[in-house]
This record gives C-alpha cells, sequence and structure tokens, in this order.
C-alpha cells in the first residue's frame, strides 16, 4: 500500500512500504472558507456506530452494513481509516450541512482495494439521483502493465431527475488505483459556474492549440451547470442512480472535509500533503 503523488517528503522505502515521519500539524489558515464537516474516521462508538465530526456541523457518519473503522493507518498522519467492502458497505452523515447549489469543496483520501469497475467516494442526495459525486470511472485493463485502467471523475446534476443536465469533469493522469492512498478535492465555484477536480494536489491544464491535429486536451476543470441543493447530508461510499444505491466503494476512506466555499489551489495542496496533518479549525 502507497500514497500517489509528488507529495512524499519525508517518506522511505522499506520492505516494500513507505513509513512517513512523524506528522507536523499546520495552523489554519483565516483567510480559506472554514470546514463546516470534517471526518478524520479515527474512531466509532454508540448505537447505531457513528464516527464523530470535528466540523461546526457536528454530524457523526453513521455506519451502515459492510462498513468499519480501523484504528490504525501507518502511512497518513491522523491514525484510523473507513473500511468498505464494496458490496453493501457505506456511511451516511445524515445532517451534513452542504449546500452543493453554493459554492463548495469536498476533499477526501481514497484507496480502491479493487478498482475494476465504477465506484463513488462521496455523493449527496436520497432521490433520484446525487447532486454531486466523486468517483472512480474503470476504463479496462492497461494494455502494458496489465492493472486496471481508470480516471477520477465529479458530477454535479442540475435537478433531481433521471433527465437531469449534468457536468462532468476528470482527471486522467491516474492509471491504476489499486492499493494506492490518492486524494481528492473537487470544487464548485458558483460566482464562475466551474467544476474543478484534483486529484494528489494537482489539477489537468493541459490544452490544445486550435489547430494542433492528433492532440488530446486533458483539462480537469469545465464550466458547470449549477447543482442542485438536496438537502442536508453526505453519502461515504455509495451514490444514487435512477431511484437506487449503488457504485459501492471497495477499499478505504480518510479524513473527509466539507467546505462551503472555494478553497485556494494552495490550500488543496496542503491538504493533499500526507506528512502534515491539518488541525480542525473551531
Amino acid at each position: 500500500m502507497t500514497v500517489r503523488g509528488s507529495r512524499l517528503l519525508a517518506a522511505v522505502a522499506v520492505t516494500g512500504v513507505l513509513l512517513a515521519a512523524p506528522a507536523a500539524t499546520a495552523a489554519a489558515d483565516t483567510n480559506q472558507p472554514q470546514p463546516i464537516d470534517r471526518w478524520k474516521f479515527a474512531q466509532a462508538a454508540g448505537s447505531p456506530l457513528s464516527s464523530p465530526d470535528e466540523g461546526s456541523a457536528h454530524a457523526a457518519a453513521v455506519l451502515g452494513n459492510g462498513a468499519s473503522v480501523s484504528p490504525e493507518e501507518p502511512l497518513l498522519p491522523a491514525p484510523g481509516f473507513l473500511r468498505l467492502d464494496g458490496a453493501t458497505g457505506y456511511a451516511e452523515a445524515a445532517a451534513a450541512s452542504l449546500h452543493a447549489d453554493r459554492s463548495f469543496t469536498l476533499t477526501a483520501w481514497a484507496n480502491s482495494s479493487d478498482p475494476t469497475r465504477d465506484m463513488t467516494v462521496l455523493s449527496q442526495g436520497t432521490g433520484t439521483t446525487s447532486s454531486v459525486a466523486l468517483r472512480w470511472h474503470y476504463l479496462g485493463v492497461d494494455p502494458y502493465g496489465g492493472g486496471p485502467m481508470g480516471e477520477w471523475q465529479a458530477t454535479v446534476a442540475d435537478s433531481d431527475s433521471p433527465t437531469a443536465a449534468r457536468t462532468t469533469v476528470a482527471h486522467t493522469a491516474n492509471i491504476s488505483v489499486l492499493e494506492n492512498w490518492t486524494h481528492l478535492a473537487v470544487v464548485y465555484d458558483a460566482d464562475a459556474s466551474r467544476l474543478t477536480l484534483y486529484v494528489d494536489g494537482q489539477r489537468e491544464n493541459q490544452s490544445c492549440e486550435p489547430d494542433a491535429s492528433g492532440c488530446t486536451p486533458h483539462v480537469s476543470s469545465a464550466p458547470s451547470v449549477r447543482p442542485f441543493d438536496a438537502g442536508a447530508g453526505l453519502e461515504f461510499g455509495r451514490a444514487r442512480t435512477d431511484g437506487a444505491w449503488g457504485e459501492y466503494f471497495a477499499g478505504s476512506l480518510d479524513d473527509v472535509w466539507v467546505h462551503q466555499g472555494v478553497l485556494s489551489e494552495t490550500r488543496i495542496a496542503q491538504l493533499a500533503d500526507y506528512n502534515v496533518e491539518l488541525g480542525t479549525p473551531g
């Protein structure tokens, strides 16, 4: 199991395992939107089994069947993570206060144990369709390495309807995510009507000249429809499609943040640095 990206600032390889140096704690940037929710998944208790929210909303994530919290994770600065079985496992924070029709930023660490099908990391909406979904889209077998090939996607819908208009942005720099911790961030800017996806702190911005033949653009940002406000709640490890739950995530999720506003690229890069644990403002 490894951590993806270029931010392995203080790690060494020992028998195939990356060992991080002791994590530092960074101070919060008061010029940034403050988080309304943060789940570290360091523990779960109570009945039903729930993991606490360190944000101002205090919306505990209730674990469903096939979900558990593991108290240990040596590759990320904070202990604990949410483990999902890919069949029925999910968690739900029904009181999370995200409004998807306003500017927002969702971030999470994801580690897939079986990226050979479409899977959802985070979503909002319990009706016909999800208002927003952060997901892995499986594309097939890598013809060179033989591993699973795909891309991370962020999708928003403008209404709770099977015929809703949608905007999807993709980050195509990731070929295989098998047993790799990957940091994901989706940003919706309501003022600019734009959706952007960051993977390991980076957005894709490889464009093509108008007269460039054979060039394929790779840009993980696009003009966007305004997502519908699905009301309170956030889903971990599943999405809503045609009125049914699906795309159950197989693997682990960790350190999920919800901001009602647009985070800067600098702040997103800080969240993607696994050597540093950011404190929760409040």
